[in-house]
């Protein structure tokens, strides 16, 4: 889903190069509500239905990405939707993803979220899983972040594909039987979204919310390249990381023998609560945690 939504950067700067072509995205059936509404796309299908002979022109990018930054790695700077530009011959000036949600659409994010927040409070979306094992927030990082918002005077609530035992005992509301579509209404309805590298992270850039995005092998400097958020990460550019982000996941020399990885696990919660301090300093709310 991440990948798909970075994908709508590069349209914008297809059309300037080629104007006069007649754009076709194909992607999985069950994401194309998240290509919906794009200006530069002139036609949107499910990967099933491609028949590849019909087009002057075409590119699998679905493996471009993972060869340059399994080759470089750790020192992969290109964003994603440069890279998959790249590959097709385009260099990006826009990096725009011309996210234009239907208004009953938000309208519905409203009012689900509204339903919850009984006490009107700003409300913030926490994801703390991802769809790798080695992008999600521990229990200890997800509970006492929890609590810190709560100290600030904050709703917290969640939407994942599935529910996570944390938030469930800490009673954080769990939105899951949306659609993609409708998810989108949920993310833009969110005053503030903490996120691991995944879906809502890159949504919400794209959307330009306040935003803290928690990373861990990946590099979040490059993933988030283009939105306006504050990173937490322990980064080799930070001075306090000597490794990472390495992009090597499986890989990784420190784990220990219980297969923890640093990158994870010396991300504290007092880290993730620091960056919310700057969020909301940054956007206007100045309290410190």
């Amino acid at each position: 889903m991440g990948d798909i939504l970075m994908q709508r950067m590069m349209f914008e700067d297809f059309k300037r190069v080629f104007p006069e072509c007649h754009l076709t995205y194909a992607c999985p059936q069950r994401f194309i509500h998240l290509v919906e509404n794009h200006p530069f796309i002139d036609e949107i299908i499910s990967c099933d239905e491609a028949k590849l002979d019909k087009y002057l022109v075409w590119y699998n990018i679905s493996t471009p990405c993972n060869r340059y930054e399994m080759r470089i790695a750790p020192f992969a700077e290109k964003h994603r939707s440069d890279i998959w530009a790249n590959y097709c011959g385009v260099i990006l000036t826009k990096h725009n993803m011309h996210l234009n949600i239907p208004e009953e659409i938000k309208q519905f994010g409203y009012d689900r979220v509204a339903r919850l927040n009984i006490k009107k409070r700003p409300a913030v979306l926490f994801c703390p899983i991802s769809a790798m094992l080695g992008k999600n927030l521990r229990g200890k990082q997800i509970t006492e972040t929890v609590d810190g918002l709560r100290n600030l005077g904050l709703f917290v609530y969640s939407s994942h594909t599935r529910p996570v035992d944390e938030l469930i005992k800490m009673e954080v509301p769990i939105i899951t039987d949306i659609s993609l579509k409708k998810w989108m209404g949920v993310v833009n309805a969110a005053d503030y979204i903490i996120s691991v590298d995944t879906a809502a992270f890159h949504l919400a850039g794209g959307l330009g919310k306040p935003l803290v995005g928690i990373f861990t092998f990946t590099d979040g400097k490059v993933y988030g390249k283009y939105y306006d958020f504050i990173l937490v990460q322990k980064h080799r550019d930070n001075g306090d990381w000597d490794c990472g982000p390495c992009y090597a996941w499986t890989q990784c020399p420190k784990e220990t023998h219980n297969k923890r990885k640093p990158c994870v696990e010396e991300i504290t919660p007092q880290m993730i609560l620091d960056g919310v301090s700057e969020m909301l300093a940054k956007h206007s709310i100045k309290k410190d945690i």
